[in-house]
């Protein structure tokens, strides 16, 4: 590990087996279709430098798609399945060939009202091929933050770094030597094209492809036992640890979820299916950054692991000046598969490194065996009137130990010269707010306790189904003048 990154063989890689809606594709399969379609797109579109977009959705004919481009000289673009996220800045430069199967042409029209050139493949039938002789050979992939803050900003990382990464998450979360993944993850964003389609493809694992997360769907993949990973988020991990279940019922052997997992959410699915689920971290910008791969009877809710293999963390104002173990500050993060730049290829904005550090958005502690615990944001933190400096993440995690309470977002509010903590719960089964406050008063300092609390049967998510921050403060400004004191 210490000798991290090392070198991928691009030549020895294949596209993956695939399951979609019952039906198995062989890797043969997948490979003929992304041959076939390969040479219906032609030198224009191939050899061109110029960026092209297409649609990562969760399907094998995305998957295929992937691979036929990833064959020539272009760097990729992937957009999500859902064109009101399409709108990105800087925008996608006008006049991109967004490539589409025949299924999505319907995107056509979004594509133009954005400037877009859509190229529609023709049907798989009629696309009869042969494998290529090579793939994974262009320069690199464009992927986007996830927009909970403002606009999708593009990421630019290369084929070499993302590659590396996968292969650092296939090692560390110690990926089976037989099995398959479940992709229930989003496959155009950063945590689902790594976890879910990259490592596995790297491997050879076949992969199941879902959609739309639906618990049974899940559950009946977990059931088959074919299945040895999966990789979610904490609201599905909730989901699938409170439906109704008849029996026990099997799980894969390795269960990630990405971001902050509350305890009484840990212990509910490690009690239903018998195996704990690990934290992982990451950024667009950064790739995989930490993962759990302790063994399971160590495995604890409040970590998301260690810094994978290449990869260093630090913790403080300044890189060059750390915080001691267990003091919580910003993140900064080195690691040898970032990104190059923002925006699309050629012209690329650099990233601001202080030493090589990349700054992180987020505030976390290491303890004194390199655990990284993630406490929040670092622009939602926020500062009283009495001078206490309040973490949204500690506020986040009192309320989600409410048995109620499946996931809480809590953002800071402008109120007249002051900035004031205001909290939106997810409670399925409909907790009060009221609940909500006394609660927190028996678990938190009067300075910590939000002066906003509503509840919503379930939080507003971005197609990723990462919790839309935009639309929780919309919310929660209309909460905060409800109460008069905007």
């Amino acid at each position: 590990m210490s000798h991290w990154p090392v070198p991928i063989d691009t030549s020895s890689i294949l596209p993956p087996p695939l399951v979609h809606q019952g039906r198995r594709w062989s890797r043969d399969e997948v490979a003929s279709l992304a041959g076939a379609w390969s040479r219906a797109l032609g030198p224009e579109t191939l050899e061109s430098s110029r960026p092209v977009a297409m649609v990562m959705a969760n399907r094998p004919e995305a998957v295929a798609l992937l691979f036929a481009l990833s064959s020539g000289r272009a760097p990729l673009i992937l957009l999500p399945a859902d064109p009101r996220s399409w709108r990105t800045s800087p925008p996608i430069p006008p006049g991109t060939r967004l490539v589409l199967p025949a299924t999505l042409a319907g995107l056509g029209r979004a594509a133009q009202s954005l400037g877009l050139r859509a190229v529609v493949l023709p049907e798989p039938a009629d696309a009869p091929g042969t494998a290529l002789d090579g793939f994974m050979r262009l320069p690199g992939f464009v992927l986007f933050t996830s927009g909970s803050t403002g606009l999708p900003r593009p990421v630019y990382r290369t084929t070499a770094h993302v590659l590396q990464a996968a292969a650092a998450t296939a090692l560390v979360a110690g990926y089976p030597g037989e099995g398959g993944a479940i992709a229930t993850l989003p496959l155009d964003r950063a945590y689902g094209f790594n976890h879910c389609l990259l490592a596995p493809a790297l491997l050879g694992c076949p992969i199941a492809l879902v959609e739309r997360f639906n618990h049974h769907v899940v559950l009946s993949l977990f059931a088959s036992g074919e299945y040895h990973y999966w990789a979610g988020t904490p609201a599905m991990a909730d989901l699938l640890s409170r439906c109704p279940l008849s029996g026990s019922h099997p799980a894969p052997s390795r269960c990630m979820i990405g971001g902050r997992l509350s305890p009484r959410l840990y212990e509910s699915f490690e009690g239903r299916f018998g195996v704990p689920v690990r934290g992982v971290y990451g950024v667009t910008e950064q790739g995989p950054v930490a993962q759990d791969a302790d063994p399971a009877p160590a495995v604890r809710s409040a970590t998301v692991g260690r810094a994978l293999p290449g990869t260093r963390l630090c913790i403080g104002d300044d890189p060059r000046s750390p915080f001691a173990a267990g003091t919580p500050g910003r993140v900064w993060i080195s690691s040898p598969w970032g990104l190059q730049g923002y925006g699309f290829p050629p012209d690329l904005e650099p990233p601001e490194l202080v030493d090589g550090w990349w700054p992180a958005p987020d505030i976390a502690r290491l303890d004194a065996t390199g655990r990284l615990m993630l406490d929040g944001r670092l622009d939602d933190v926020v500062r009283t009137a009495a001078g206490h400096l309040v973490n949204p993440g500690t506020i986040a995690a009192a309320v989600e130990a409410h048995p109620a309470v499946t996931e809480a977002a809590v953002v800071a509010l402008e109120s007249g010269s002051e900035r004031v903590i205001a909290l939106l719960a997810e409670s399925p089964v409909g907790v009060t707010a009221g609940d909500l406050r006394a609660h927190l008063a028996g678990s938190l300092p009067p300075w910590c306790q939000p002066r906003v609390v509503e509840t919503a049967r379930e939080l507003p998510r971005l197609p990723s189904g990462r919790v839309d921050r935009r639309a929780c403060i919309e919310i929660l400004k209309l909460g905060l003048a409800g109460s008069g004191t905007s």
